[in-house]
């Protein structure tokens, strides 16, 4: 096989699966974008990765936003000061909020070109230098490292070739062969070396992390292997790893002998959890989802938030369907558990939430103070699969500005009460035969108001059978 040949196969082979990509697209919604972090030793092949990237993104249908390297316009005379490399950080970090943060993200990809862990790696190299303090770098990594940031970005591509090949690269094109102040073997070792230490102290915080050595690869090769993990992140995010855990029969005995359990008694039940595709998730026996959800409501306890799902978010067997919901949240996925420290499921169901909220209702909400607990309801094939690990938040209703997800919630327009805050009064008098039940049950542990009716909770099949079906 010719060299032609050979790049043409490879060609081929990518459009094919940024095909299939797009194809997934056009039947599952992509609620956000990947977030791709390009970090790398110098003349390790970075830049030229990224303008390849990009450019076969764009033609092949995918919308493309980079955050451009900001180190070129750093104010910050002192290259080697800790400032700049703080500068650059954050200049790095307000680029990625601006993109992900306005009303309609606009694309599918968003670049960084030198992130949060390109800042972690100099940060290790000044400190192995006696440049920058312990105490201080522990700050600022605590910073930079901080779950609603760091949980944003997908892959971390971080570039390395040996400290012979980036100089002879550097000199490549040039007429001198004297070296520079970062451009010389001795310190190419050092930030090498930081590197590999920053990969292994901070991979815990990361959903990915894929070393690029490009040291004895060409650009097609380097370009074929991150086109192909870029390809293949945005293909698991359309299809969606959900959260569950597989309780034994005693268990599941135990979750069916009441409803409403304080989260101790459900913790050790729900603790370990795992993730996997959506569709098998929801069609295997045996795998129990705890789905986080907030309830949220003034601060006496008078008024609370109600919403009701659209048509498309609901399937036709779902508790949820034409119903008033008194909560809002959803799935706990894959992303929301990688970046936390312990993983617990407390931890993973809070940053979940933080999520959802955001998502559904444009609004960012603290939970981490909140006790959660759990609601169980065995009545159907379908809720029999779902424990609602519930968070009671009090707000300000008034201050608050909610921007409602309409591919997910119905807004709020003409009598629609999807969207706005009612009094429980009211709810009761115009709602109560439109609740789930779910919210009945919300209604009797958070308001004291029990509207249970006799038939509400009635089990449809014995315990044996829910464990069967």
């Amino acid at each position: 096989m010719t060299k032609t040949t050979g790049k043409t196969e490879l060609i081929k082979q990518l459009h094919m699966l940024a095909k299939n990509v797009l194809q997934l697209k056009e039947t599952h919604r992509q609620k956000r974008p990947i977030v791709i972090e390009f970090s790398g030793s110098p003349k390790s092949g970075k830049t030229s990765c990224i303008t390849s990237l990009s450019l076969f993104l764009k033609r092949n249908g995918f919308r493309v936003e980079i955050v451009q390297e900001r180190a070129s316009v750093c104010p910050v005379a002192d290259k080697r000061s800790p400032m700049f490399n703080l500068w650059t950080a954050c200049m790095s970090v307000s680029g990625m909020l601006a993109a992900l943060e306005k009303d309609s993200p606009l694309c599918d990809v968003l670049i960084l070109d030198r992130g949060i862990f390109d800042a972690c790696c100099w940060f290790e190299w000044l400190n192995k230098k006696k440049m920058f303090e312990d105490e201080q770098k522990k700050l600022v990594e605590q910073f930079l490292l901080m779950d609603s940031l760091v949980n944003r970005i997908d892959i971390v591509f971080s570039f390395v070739a040996e400290a012979s090949v980036s100089i002879k690269r550097e000199y490549a094109n040039l007429l001198t062969d004297k070296p520079g102040s970062i451009m010389n073997k001795p310190v190419l070792e050092e930030y090498l070396q930081a590197i590999e230490d920053t990969i292994k102290s901070k991979e815990k915080y990361f959903h990915k992390i894929a070393r690029i050595d490009t040291s004895n690869k060409n650009q097609d090769q380097v370009g074929k292997e991150v086109t192909e993990i870029t390809l293949e992140t945005l293909k698991d995010t359309l299809m969606e790893r959900i959260g569950f855990c597989e309780p034994n029969e005693k268990e599941m005995a135990f979750l069916s002998s009441k409803n409403i359990f304080s989260f101790n008694e459900v913790q050790p039940i729900i603790q370990k959890v795992k993730f996997d595709l959506r569709d098998t998730v929801e069609s295997t026996i045996g795998k129990l989802q705890p789905i986080p959800i907030a309830v949220l409501a003034d601060s006496k306890l008078n008024t609370v938030l109600v919403v009701k799902k659209t048509a498309k978010a609901t399937s036709g067997e779902s508790p949820e369907k034409d119903k008033s919901l008194l909560y809002i949240g959803g799935h706990s996925r894959i992303e929301d558990s990688t970046a936390i420290n312990e993983r617990d499921i407390l931890s993973i169901c809070r940053y979940t939430l933080r999520r959802e909220i955001k998502e559904e209702i444009g609004i960012s909400l603290a939970v981490d103070n909140i006790t959660p607990f759990a609601i169980y309801t065995p009545t159907s094939a379908k809720s029999k699969k779902h424990i609602a690990i519930c968070f009671l938040l009090e707000v300000d209703s008034a201050t608050l500005k909610l921007s409602l997800d309409q591919e997910e919630l119905i807004t709020t327009k003409g009598r629609s009460k999807s969207g706005r805050f009612f009094s429980i009064d009211e709810i009761l008098r115009t709602e109560h035969d439109n609740l789930e039940i779910w919210s009945k049950l919300i209604l009797k542990e958070c308001f004291k108001k029990d509207i249970i009716k006799e038939g509400d909770l009635i089990m449809q099949g014995s315990l044996f059978d829910l464990l069967d079906n």
